[in-house]
């Protein structure tokens, strides 16, 4: 690998700015405050966040802002839903660019791209199970969880690949040889990871997820 410093175009950090703005508004408006405060979940939310500083802080990156490092996306947006989850993200993100990994120009992109993508993603893998397949324990576990964090992974290069290919001088061939051809080498643990996460807090915790419900996936069956 050898680095390639990046320069966006200065339209795109401002659209991504008011988009990634007008976004954060929104979601902040339909929040439903009554469930942060539930006992234990601040404290909760704010072990993961540093966990996921400290994972995201463990970075490759050949092209700025073209980090290839464990998501755990998944697991953060199954477990406290997907208006928490981009909150967190967002927050990792800004500590990543207060600390100094990650460009101050990249943060409105990153947190788009890495935060809000595979969310929502998740989160549509999610309705879509609930919806459309039976209602499950090894639906949830393993094709939203498991599938969901390979999934994540995929949603991510692609965005991140676009976005420096259309909007920057990086060459494809470049983006292709630093970045593309090591998606076999993260889809798989992943997917594991996010995988085993919700597995074991399923079985142990299940309160702490607040996507789980024993009433749909046990007692409902």
């Amino acid at each position: 690998m050898h680095h390639i410093d990046v320069v966006f175009p200065l339209w795109l950090q401002v659209v991504a700015t008011i988009g990634l703005a007008t976004l954060m508004v929104w979601m902040l408006r339909g929040m439903t405050w009554d469930e942060v405060f539930v006992p234990g979940r601040v404290r909760h939310f704010l072990l993961a966040a540093l966990v996921l500083l400290v994972i995201w802080s463990m970075r490759a990156e050949a092209v700025d802002g073209l980090a290839m490092h464990f998501l755990g996306v998944v697991a953060v947006t199954l477990i406290f839903g997907w208006r928490l989850a981009i909150l967190m993200v967002f927050l990792v993100v800004v500590g990543l660019a207060l600390i100094g990994i990650v460009e101050p120009m990249l943060v409105p992109v990153t947190i788009l791209i890495s935060g809000f993508a595979p969310v929502l993603a998740t989160w549509g893998l999610l309705q879509f199970s609930e919806r459309r397949l039976p209602p499950h324990m090894f639906i949830y576990l393993y094709v939203v969880g498991f599938f969901g964090g390979a999934l994540s992974v995929l949603v991510v290069m692609a965005g991140n690949s676009l976005v420096y290919g259309l909007f920057t001088d990086v060459p494809w061939e470049s983006i292709f040889r630093e970045y593309l051809q090591y998606l076999p080498l993260l889809v798989l643990p992943e997917g594991v990871l996010n995988g085993m996460i919700i597995t074991g807090l399923v079985m142990f915790r299940p309160e702490w997820v607040i996507t789980y419900s024993d009433a749909r996936y046990v007692d409902g069956r």
